[in-house]
């Protein structure tokens, strides 16, 4: 039996027929590194590389890491110095240090204003918690009894972070104090341009919160006389 002729060609019958290793027709991934199959379900393929490449994964849910400092209820760092800024700089206070301020920045510094006369080998905690309690409380009823007739009244913690932040320029004067006398005319210059500076900017906070308007000098007064107490302290 003579083999067939086709126009391309003499067919064997007894040769196998040649496989392709590639289909001309498949499609070939080099991101799956496999190929495509012709007929094969496009959404599957395209599921199934989102699968592997993690950088096109897109999560259902996002879920907030909640820091330990937030879920202590501890004011960050980054917010505490940014509040410290606004204080020393005069700068547009935020809406939430208004109307919820924080104590860990107030405790920090007070703690620092403790810890740096220990470097000169002074000893001054039993005055500086003395003081700031008594004038806290002295403050805090002179500034209730302003507002009384506006039918206002502020909180005393309020007052406690407000004064507390106030004693950032202190804190600056005690650092310098670690590295020169204080206790001459120098000295005394810039312990009474500190106590302006702080009570410059406390004042212009209660101002901001309270509408003390032309008040605000009544309560500046008494705001000079208790940060006059921590900047003796301090230098002496």
């Amino acid at each position: 039996m003579q083999p067939l002729k086709n126009p391309f060609g003499i067919i064997d019958p007894n040769e196998k027929p040649k496989q392709y290793q590639n289909n001309p027709f498949d499609i070939q991934n080099e991101e799956l590194n496999e190929t495509i199959k012709l007929g094969d379900n496009v959404v599957y393929q395209e599921e199934k590389q989102l699968l592997f490449d993690q950088s096109k994964q897109q999560p259902l849910e996002t879920v907030e890491d909640i820091s330990l400092l937030e879920d202590l209820d501890i004011t960050s760092p980054l917010l505490i110095k940014s509040r410290i800024m606004s204080v020393l700089f005069f700068q547009k206070c935020d809406s939430e240090y208004l109307e919820d301020p924080d104590l860990s920045g107030p405790l920090l510094i007070v703690v620092s204003l403790g810890l740096l006369p220990l470097f000169t080998g002074r000893v001054h905690f039993n005055f500086i918690y003395g003081i700031g309690v008594w004038g806290w409380l002295l403050l805090y009823f002179l500034m209730n009894f302003m507002i009384q007739q506006q039918g206002k009244q502020i909180e005393f913690y309020k007052i406690l972070s407000y004064l507390g932040y106030g004693l950032s320029q202190i804190v600056i004067l005690s650092i310098l104090s670690l590295f020169k006398e204080l206790n001459n005319s120098f000295g005394y210059a810039l312990a009474i341009t500190c106590a302006i500076w702080s009570t410059a900017s406390v004042s212009k906070t209660f101002d901001t919160i309270l509408g003390l308007q032309h008040r605000r000098f009544l309560i500046a007064y008494p705001l000079f006389l208790f940060y006059c107490t921590f900047v003796i302290i301090t230098i002496f």
